[in-house]
């Protein structure tokens, strides 16, 4: 995968940049924020062409990044994130949280990482973590989060939380900053199968070509169990690695990238607070893989 020197350095400069302009009340911060944060986005791209890539082909930490600075480099989004920032800086500040006692050794970023939020404290610094896609969330579900952050997990309920991470407007958010799905052309590519061609292949036999190729990568062979998945919110298809052998038969791939492939083409179901991805649909659109029989008693195998 493609590895962009600095990458995180530049994000942690332009979290601080952002934090600064709201703690010292900086005047029309917008213009000269956006010009950083396209710089940086513009530079990625610039990287991973070189090398005849994509975005898609970095890993999985800063392809999240990349996707929050193209989300931020939209003028209405950046100045979205920002009164979003200063709403959270704002409730820290109003409810006196324990462990934040002087700002000047607390540090809060709100961007795309796998994390609802996370909380960790070293050095007597305390760094706050918010998932992007809590910005425009009501006043009441960001002090309740702030609250959760800052509490003994035993003794506070995150179920509104999370009811609200399966909500129209947080969902909207993330398909906003997650964007049109992004074709990778390198670590699609395995030693033996490449991903892209089984995709554009099962596409044709099965979807009309309707589907957009997103990113397609080989997981960590330690997954024993977990033969694939689809990641929505990065708009991410991954095979596990194991299967990237010659002695695995190419039906079984080929099972296995169309499987994710209808958990795109169906997406999430989300009714009364819950999510469902295997629905009837979802079944009887996967029983007609040719040698959908086959390859399910291949499964039974492997494990």
């Amino acid at each position: 995968m493609l590895q962009i020197k600095n990458l995180r350095k530049n994000t942690e400069f332009i979290h601080n940049k952002m934090y600064r302009c709201i703690r010292e009340n900086i005047q029309n911060p917008l213009k000269d924020l956006r010009e950083v944060i396209l710089h940086s986005k513009q530079e990625v791209e610039h990287l991973c062409a070189k090398h005849h890539g994509t975005a898609a082909d970095l890993g999985t930490p800063s392809y999240r990044q990349y996707l929050w600075l193209r989300f931020l480099s939209t003028s209405n989004h950046l100045s979205v994130h920002m009164q979003g920032l200063e709403e959270f800086i704002r409730i820290i500040t109003d409810k006196k949280i324990d462990g934040v006692s002087d700002l000047a050794n607390f540090q809060l970023k709100i961007d795309y990482s796998g994390y609802l939020y996370q909380r960790r404290t070293s050095r007597q610094v305390t760094r706050l973590l918010i998932n992007e896609s809590f910005i425009q969330a009501p006043t009441s579900i960001k002090s309740q989060l702030i609250r959760a952050a800052f509490a003994n997990r035993k003794t506070i309920s995150i179920s509104t939380i999370k009811a609200y991470a399966n909500s129209a407007g947080y969902l909207q958010t993330t398909e906003s900053i997650a964007g049109d799905p992004i074709a990778n052309k390198l670590i699609c590519k395995g030693k033996y199968i490449d991903l892209s061609l089984i995709f554009q292949n099962l596409n044709k036999r099965y979807f009309d070509e309707s589907l957009t190729q997103p990113r397609l990568v080989w997981s960590s062979a330690r997954a024993k169990r977990r033969l694939g998945y689809f990641h929505p919110e990065i708009q991410t298809i991954a095979v596990n690695q194991k299967l990237d052998s010659a002695r695995i038969p190419r039906l079984l791939v080929e099972y296995i990238l169309y499987h994710e492939m209808l958990h795109q083409y169906f997406g999430i179901e989300h009714r009364d607070g819950r999510r469902y991805a295997h629905t009837s649909a979802f079944h009887q659109a996967e029983k007609r893989f040719k040698g959908y029989q086959e390859a399910e008693n291949l499964i039974k195998l492997l494990q």
